[in-house]
């Protein structure tokens, strides 16, 4: 008989902690259906829409800073230019700029991020849009999905949070799409 035991730490980092929590809330947290949400199931989808985008974002900043460091074009200067970019203007120009080659953006999961980038502005912004339990789910699965892909497409590797989606996986779903909510253009 085994009596060993192992103890195992995983580094986390923002991205993972912002993907565990978003996670938590979606498989623990919300009802699996609609008809069973509570008054705070809204709130709480919406913070998944915006923690979904933030996943996006953080990955394509982080990406687009490791590989300046990497051919030596990290200095003060691009630090300040990082910090006054916006996501559309990072997300449509400037993986072009670096790499030579853009973000397939008619392809999945990239559409999807687009969308997800929309509707986390008409949330955070002036229409404060309603987000349903399938949207949350989405979202997430959305903010994955884009998160792997542009780190795939800026080093040609393998996703390095593989490890911590496997300890804290989540349900298959749907990418976000215009349908789920045709007010949005």
């Amino acid at each position: 008989m085994d009596t060993s035991s192992k103890i195992g730490w995983q580094n986390l980092d923002v991205w993972s902690e912002t993907y565990i929590a978003a996670r938590w809330i979606v498989e623990d947290k919300l009802p699996e259906k609609q008809y069973q949400a509570e008054v705070v199931d809204g709130p709480l989808s919406q913070m998944v829409l915006v923690s979904s985008h933030q996943l996006v974002e953080i990955m394509l900043f982080k990406c687009i800073k490791q590989n300046l460091k990497d051919t030596g074009k990290w200095n003060d200067v691009m630090e300040t230019v990082l910090l006054k970019l916006n996501f559309n203007e990072a997300f449509n120009k400037w993986p072009k700029l670096i790499l030579g080659k853009a973000f397939p953006k008619k392809v999945q999961p990239f559409t999807a991020a687009l969308i997800l980038a929309q509707r986390r502005n008409a949330t955070v912004h002036s229409e404060s849009a309603l987000t349903t339990l399938e949207m949350a789910k989405a979202a997430l699965y959305t903010g994955l999905m884009a998160s792997r892909a542009i780190e795939e497409h800026f080093s040609g590797m393998p996703f390095s949070y593989e490890e911590v989606i496997s300890k804290y996986p989540i349900s298959d779903s749907e990418l976000l799409s215009n349908s789920m909510y045709p007010n949005l253009t």
